[in-house]
């Protein structure tokens, strides 16, 4: 059964040595394969100036569009830098008043507490025990 096996893998073998064999002598032994093969030649030169052209496209593409995104990273960063000057501007805004009102509350609380003092200057003080 194996040899079977052997048996088809040379025939293919043989056969595609012969079809090789048949378009080598072809394209280097006739006046048509010698015509075929200059066509192909130019054509094949042909695609590679066009894959040439895509490339140098290509690149100018990729070089515009790492412009395009260093200017919008530089728009984002500018932007960036306002919100944050606005946050700490308006941060500082509202601890500033914060303070203010605390300031104003231990004021209040200090003259409260004098004025309480006021009223109770005539108990007796406090005795040791």
């Amino acid at each position: 059964m194996s040899d079977n096996n052997h048996d088809g893998k040379f025939f293919f073998g043989f056969f595609l040595g012969g079809l090789i064999g048949a378009l080598v002598i072809f394209f280097l032994g006739t006046k048509e394969g010698k015509k075929l093969e200059k066509k192909l030649e130019v054509r094949g030169k042909d695609v590679l100036d066009e894959l040439d052209e895509k490339l140098e496209e290509l690149e100018k593409s990729g070089k515009e569009l790492v412009k395009q995104g260093e200017a919008i990273k530089e728009r984002v960063m500018d932007t960036f830098e306002e919100k944050k000057e606005e946050m700490t501007d308006a941060t500082v805004e509202k601890i500033d008043s914060a303070l203010a009102h605390i300031e104003a509350l231990q004021n209040k609380g200090a003259e409260t507490t004098k004025d309480i003092r006021k009223k109770f200057t005539n108990l007796p003080k406090k005795r040791s025990v």
